[in-house]
């Protein structure tokens, strides 16, 4: 597993030497952009139009745009000093209990593991954290940004790090438009929209999702690959029910027709696990 970022967590005079690891993979097909005529892949280029020259990694800075053209530059240098020694530190500032956190915080998850040299103290950190049952808020400068993240106790063994947003960062709700203030409903509907829940309530296992679009690609490259024909299906979405109540009761009588599938699948796999044994 390939190391994102290697330093410290930082709790009183306590330093626990870690990595850090993506949690996550990115899964989608990566298609390239190619020339029609000839198949290669097509260079993106870093390129200057006021001075007609493709342009170098080392004459590259960082600038901030005050007006038409006008920039605040920033050599990497001056970037480093204003990231400061917490570059490689990470501070913890609070311990929280796990209710304490909003889900539209969360950004991105991380694997923190033990350094080479580190195992006696992040062994300890891990246990205080699984211990107490708390969550550790902490700030990590991760690609040249200090982000907000928190820490927790992960099955026992590892310790999962997650970057937060700041609050600044979330957009206010009332923003979101035609948001009413009136939110009454038909008591009717509602108690069909409930059973609908009640009914889906549940059922899906996340670990067994897959991501259809993904296959359907897959599939299709493997079928060019051997030069086979691809038959393209073109995906019906369910056609829509406007009237509400209509809809409604349209898909409780769906969820109760799964269910009864769904129990009659389930006593014909028992039936034929006892005859079996």
């Amino acid at each position: 597993m390939h190391t994102i970022w290697k330093g410290s967590v930082s709790f009183g005079l306590v330093h626990v030497p870690v990595k850090l690891y993506a949690a996550t993979e990115d899964k989608e097909i990566s298609l390239h952009m190619l020339h029609r005529n000839c198949h290669v892949s097509i260079k993106n280029q870093r390129y200057c139009p006021i001075c007609n020259v493709s342009v170098e990694h080392e004459d590259i800075v960082k600038g901030y745009p005050i007006d038409t053209n006008q920039y605040v530059t920033f050599e990497k240098d001056e970037l480093e000093k204003i990231q400061g020694v917490s570059s490689k530190r990470i501070n913890i500032i609070d311990f929280i209990k796990e209710d304490q956190i909003d889900l539209m915080f969360s950004q991105k998850a991380y694997f923190l593991g033990p350094d080479t040299h580190g195992n006696n103290a992040y062994n300890l950190f891990l246990k205080a954290l699984e211990t107490s049952k708390r969550l550790a808020v902490g700030r990590l400068t991760l690609r040249s940004n200090t982000k907000l993240c928190v820490m927790r106790a992960l099955d026992g063994k590892c310790i999962q790090l997650a970057t937060m947003h700041y609050a600044n960062e979330i957009r206010k709700v009332n923003s979101v438009p035609n948001l009413s203030d009136n939110t009454s409903v038909d008591d009717t509907q509602l108690k069909l929209a409930l059973q609908i829940i009640k009914g889906m309530a549940g059922k899906t296992d996340l670990s067994t999702l897959s991501n259809p679009e993904q296959e359907r690609l897959q599939a299709a490259i493997q079928s060019k690959i051997v030069g086979q024909h691809f038959s393209y299906k073109q995906v019906q979405e369910d056609e829509m029910v406007i009237d509400l109540l209509e809809a409604l009761q349209q898909s409780v009588s769906i969820n109760k027709s799964n269910s009864k599938k769904q129990s009659q699948a389930s006593l014909v796999k028992g039936n034929r696990k006892e005859k079996l044994g």
